[in-house]
């Protein structure tokens, strides 16, 4: 009985912990700034709603056509591996059947050059001090993979290229990653935005949960041109504001990802979307037990008084139609926004795709 109790009360405080470290991690750095947008959005808000119908799903097609198989199989590093080129990345894997994924390396975003010294193949990425060498079987084979990779690198040519803060490669050599440039013009309503925040509280958050990211907002596109972040945060509630000036003032905010919302209605989203912030909108920040360990749904009569990041954007969904869930809004942490969702009505989203922030470009 000894040792039940002494495990029970250890998981109590692993989930005080991480409560405490949740509650701490979504601090953005400048207060007054905030709260000087407010009337800005407060005319938006109580605009009436204009739906522009969207072309950015064309745009994100063409992302999706890159993903593309030009050519795949084994070669060697220092362990063999299976590789599988695409229209616009590089992608090893440990397996064949392409479960056990070990990074994915962009031939569209970064300037890279190719060289072939017999059954080796070398790319080099001179702007990011990288290279990366594989060993085909012959010569004969590494001729052919270098023939593919130059088609890949061709098609791109003319591609702007980004160029990284040294410190900042690690961030994105490895993953699959998009400009910021392009990420503006294909978000859309209703689109997951996941950040990395840079404070104490949210590592250990992200260590806790075991994830990526600690943070989780949802897009909004007026107009189809003007991109808000739709978010809970500690300082000012609930609150939505315009992209250049989330990013600026939010400058905790180290890695950005979005996961596409596909086969959805984004007209029908983005109404409900709006209706749901008109309601929402400056209702505080708050995060408590009661909330996190809540198993069910409160029953339509009964309006939130609070939120906090991951519970507004389970809320939103559920009202948009999107979330399939008799699970409390509130029982939603952000780790659960990088796994599969059970959306509704063959909704798919896609995996997380990093945007290469501006600020961490050269200048």
């Amino acid at each position: 009985m000894t040792d039940l109790r002494k495990r029970s009360l250890s998981l109590q405080n692993n989930d005080i912990l991480c409560a405490d470290f949740y509650s701490k991690s979504e601090c953005s750095p400048d207060k007054l700034k905030r709260k000087s947008q407010r009337s800005q959005q407060a005319i938006i808000i109580t605009s009436p709603t204009k739906i522009v119908e969207k072309n950015n799903s064309n745009l994100f097609e063409i992302y999706i056509d890159g993903n593309q198989t030009v050519k795949e199989g084994w070669l060697y590093q220092s362990k063999k591996v299976y590789i599988e080129l695409t229209r616009q990345s590089i992608i090893e894997y440990n397996d064949e059947q392409k479960t056990q994924l070990i990074k994915i390396v962009s031939l569209k975003e970064f300037e890279y050059n190719i060289q072939q010294d017999k059954q080796i193949i070398k790319l080099q990425f001179p702007h990011l001090h990288q290279i990366i060498t594989y060993q085909a079987k012959d010569a004969v084979e590494a001729k052919m993979w270098v023939g593919c990779l130059n088609i890949v690198l061709d098609k791109h040519r003319n591609h702007p290229k980004n160029k990284l803060q040294l410190q900042e490669v690690p961030r994105y050599f490895g993953v699959n990653v998009i400009s910021e440039e392009y990420f503006l013009k294909i978000v859309e309503s209703g689109d997951l935005l996941l950040f990395e925040t840079n404070n104490t509280g949210a590592k250990l958050q992200r260590v806790f949960t075991n994830t990526k990211y600690d943070h989780v907002a949802i897009a909004i596109k007026m107009a189809n041109k003007y991109l808000f972040v739709f978010d809970a945060n500690a300082d000012t509630g609930v609150t939505f504001m315009e992209w250049s000036q989330f990013i600026e003032i939010n400058d905790l905010y180290e890695k950005l990802a979005i996961r596409k919302l596909m086969n959805v209605d984004r007209i029908e989203i983005e109404k409900k979307m709006i209706e749901f912030l008109q309601q929402v909108h400056g209702k505080k920040y708050e995060v408590t037990f009661s909330k996190l360990f809540r198993q069910k749904s409160l029953s339509p009569s009964k309006s939130n008084e609070s939120f906090f990041c991951s519970e507004l954007v389970a809320k939103a969904f559920k009202y948009c139609g999107l979330l399939e869930s008799d699970k409390a809004s509130s029982s939603f942490l952000p780790v659960q926004f990088t796994k599969q969702l059970k959306l509704t009505n063959q909704i798919q989203i896609t995996d997380d795709i990093v945007v290469i922030l501006k600020k961490h470009l050269t200048k």
